[in-house]
């Protein structure tokens, strides 16, 4: 089961009057931008009609995001495999979206590990352990990086695993993973 959300970011000071878009309803929008001619930007405007699953406009909150998008958490929780991919150009607001800052403006990343730790202290309650750990990579011109490892250079190579038994997961081998116990 896919799904296909688009977040918009507030469009720049800079680039003010080029473009402008318009929330059709919660799952689509309308794109009005310069013309592009073979690559070169015209002075004709030019509209561009997009559907979505779910359409956060420029005034959505980090926890509008989340509250979507958790439903993925609990579908870990309940041992479903999920995966939430984030995509986009430079610039486009991922690293906010997924990471964000402190307070409310934390991202989906935060939210999902309160989440979890939040159902393992009440699972704990009634008898269950856990033990957790977490990864952090990012996939960049089709080399995987582990953004856990110190430095900035990110060298070394890594692949994507798939296990040999029926049913598990792929995983990525050879990455960093931190234990985690609190956000």
């Amino acid at each position: 089961n896919v799904r296909v959300f688009c977040r918009v970011r507030p469009l720049k000071e800079d680039g003010a009057g080029e473009a402008s878009v318009a929330y059709v309803d919660d799952a689509s929008m309308k794109l009005t931008a310069p013309s592009t001619n073979n690559g070169a930007l015209t002075q004709e405007m030019k509209d561009w009609s997009f559907s979505f699953d779910k359409v956060f406009s420029d005034k959505s909150t980090q926890g509008d995001v989340f509250e979507e998008v958790s439903q993925l958490v609990q579908s870990a929780l309940d041992g479903y495999k999920v995966c939430l991919f984030s995509y986009g150009q430079t610039g486009s607001g991922k690293t906010h979206t997924m990471l964000g800052g402190q307070g409310d403006t934390k991202g989906i990343i935060a939210r999902s590990v309160e989440k979890i730790i939040e159902a393992s202290v009440c699972l704990e309650k009634k008898g269950w352990t856990y033990s957790m750990e977490a990864c952090f990579i990012e996939i960049y011109n089709e080399t995987v990086r582990d953004l856990l490892q110190p430095g900035t250079a990110h060298n070394a190579r890594y692949s994507i695993q798939n296990p040999k038994q029926k049913g598990g997961c792929p995983y990525v081998h050879g990455v960093l993973r931190e234990p985690v116990d609190s956000v």
